[in-house]
C-alpha cells in the first residue's frame, strides 16, 4: 500500500503554512472619534498605507470598504495580514463597537491575531511631532475631557509613530487637563494616525473603554 500523502493544515483564510510564514503585515483600525482611521504596517514598522477621514457616524458603512481598498493596494496584502489591532478607546459606544466587531471579523477571516491598543496612541500620533510630549485631550462631554500625557519617539517619518502613554487616560474637567503634566503643553486631539496602534507596546486584549 502506498504511504498516505501528507495532510496540509490550512488556516481560516485557506492559507497553507508556507504562506502563513509571510504574514508580516499589521492592519490597524480606529473608530473612537468621528474619524475612521486605518493603517497597514509591515514587520519593520514601515507604513504601507494610511487612511483617515471624518466620517461622522458612518463608520459601519465605510469601514470594510476602506479597509479592503487600503489592503488591496499592498502587493499580496490579504495573504500577508498576520495581526489586526483595533483602537479600544476611550471613545463612543457605537464607534468602538464598529471597530472591535470589524477587526474581530477580519482577523477570523484572515486567520490573523486580534489585539486591542489604546486609541490615545493614534490620537497623540496625529498631533505630536517626533520627539514631542504633551497632554492630549478628547471631549468627554459636559465640560470634561479624557486626557493622557503622551510622548512620541523621534524616529524616521516613514515608520509608524511610536507613542508612549505616560499617564492616563483620565477623565477630568477640561480646565484641569494640564495637571497631568507640569510644564507640558495641552493638545486637543484631531486626526488620528492608526499606524501608531500597529506598533503600540501597550497592545493587549481588545477590551473597549467607553466615554
Amino acid at each position: 500500500m502506498a504511504p498516505a500523502a501528507p495532510v496540509t493544515q490550512f488556516d481560516q483564510a485557506g492559507r497553507p503554512p508556507a504562506e502563513r510564514t509571510a504574514a508580516d503585515l499589521c492592519l490597524a483600525l480606529d473608530c473612537s472619534t468621528p474619524y475612521l482611521a486605518i493603517a497597514v504596517v509591515d514587520g519593520a514598522g514601515r507604513v504601507l498605507g494610511r487612511f483617515a477621514e471624518d466620517v461622522g457616524r458612518d463608520h459601519a458603512a465605510r469601514a470594510v470598504g476602506e479597509v479592503a481598498r487600503l489592503v488591496d493596494a499592498v502587493p499580496g496584502g490579504r495573504a500577508r495580514i498576520g495581526r489586526v489591532v483595533a483602537g479600544t478607546g476611550p471613545g463612543s459606544y457605537t464607534g468602538l463597537r464598529v471597530a472591535l466587531a470589524t477587526a474581530s471579523g477580519l482577523a477570523r477571516a484572515l486567520g490573523a491575531e486580534f489585539r486591542g491598543a489604546p486609541s490615545f496612541a493614534a490620537l497623540a500620533a496625529g498631533v505630536l511631532a517626533p520627539g514631542e510630549e504633551a497632554v492630549v485631550t478628547v471631549d468627554a462631554r459636559r465640560g470634561n475631557v479624557y486626557a493622557a500625557r503622551c510622548t512620541r519617539a523621534a524616529a524616521d517619518p516613514s515608520r509608524a509613530p511610536v507613542v508612549v502613554i505616560v499617564t492616563g487616560p483620565k477623565k477630568v474637567a477640561a480646565a484641569q487637563a494640564s495637571q497631568l503634566g507640569a510644564g507640558v503643553r495641552v493638545r486637543e486631539a484631531g486626526t488620528p494616525d492608526a499606524a501608531a496602534l500597529a506598533v503600540s507596546e501597550q497592545a493587549g486584549p481588545p477590551v473597549a473603554v467607553y466615554l
